[in-house]
């Protein structure tokens, strides 16, 4: 499928008309199967734990110092990354099950990703290796170092957009997983984080909505016992800040499978029919 880009760009407010579409037929994907919320909520869970575990370690080698600390530094980058490229993965691959009128399992999705090990562990690896490289320019007081890893930066997000979606559906090379998925983003998709800023903002409204009736429902409280109305208040922002977050996840997981399927081939997936794949962006055949 061959698409070009049109002469206008994505202003504000198509950014947030594409982004309300494509977190609109999200959610309706999310509604007919919820448990595909799981996934984020899985790879939060693996993060979470990883990083207690690494909390000493991480403080011990700040200590002693002479390097170590990025030793442990990398070993937390490659378990978190692992875990949430593994669970990530498992999301696309049930998102694209949902697409194709199959019911997505959590079982069945994590084991299908089991036959992927081997690219995530190398794309964790390289990732994890990138991630030194950033903290190390970040932590320099050269200005051209700051420059460099902006750059670098909006490269690397660039080049990784679709990696997901290629070590699901693909069998590539590591040259050819980082090609596929920066030449998808390139040729085809190139305004898709555009789109990608009204999807934020569209979760973050419904996040404010979430906090906003929660605050709400603890002042009812609040007004005959104040001591349980500041806890409920503290427990209902925590879960809605939780669920917009999981929400958030998994809206851009499906979204990045639907558009990345469309751009492998040419199927929309009838979840989105509402949303104009060919004339993203300005685009046309």
């Amino acid at each position: 499928m061959s698409m070009r880009t049109g002469s206008g760009g994505m202003g504000f407010f198509d950014r947030l008309k594409t982004g309300w579409t494509l977190t609109k037929d999200s959610v309706g994907v999310i509604r007919d199967h919820p448990k595909l919320m799981i996934f984020p909520l899985l790879a939060a869970i693996s993060s979470i734990f990883f990083f207690v575990l690494f909390f000493v370690p991480m403080v011990l080698a700040e200590v002693i110092g002479g390097g170590l600390e990025y030793v442990v530094l990398f070993a937390l980058y490659f378990v978190t990354t692992f875990f949430s490229t593994y669970f990530s993965a498992a999301l696309v691959y049930a998102a694209n099950e949902a697409f194709h009128g199959r019911e997505p399992g959590l079982r069945s999705s994590m084991s299908a990703i089991n036959g992927r090990l081997g690219p995530i562990v190398v794309w964790s690896l390289i990732s994890a290796t990138v991630s030194i490289v950033f903290r190390m320019l970040e932590n320099s007081d050269n200005p051209v170092a700051t420059i460099m890893r902006s750059l670098f930066a909006l490269g690397w997000s660039i080049m990784t957009f679709f990696i997901v979606p290629v070590i699901v559906f693909e069998e590539v090379s590591t040259t050819e997983m980082f090609k596929r998925s920066g030449g998808t983003f390139k040729d085809t998709w190139g305004e898709t984080l555009g789109a990608g800023f009204g999807i934020t903002g569209i979760v973050l409204l419904f996040g404010l909505g979430f906090i906003v009736v929660a605050l709400a429902l603890s002042a009812v409280v609040a007004t005959a016992f104040p001591g349980v109305g500041i806890v409920l208040a503290l427990v209902f922002v925590a879960l809605a800040i939780t669920f917009s977050y999981l929400l958030s996840q998994t809206i851009w997981g499906i979204a990045k499978t639907a558009l990345y399927v469309y751009a492998e081939e040419g199927v929309k997936p009838e979840q989105f029919d509402n949303f104009d794949f060919e004339t993203l962006g300005g685009r046309t055949e």
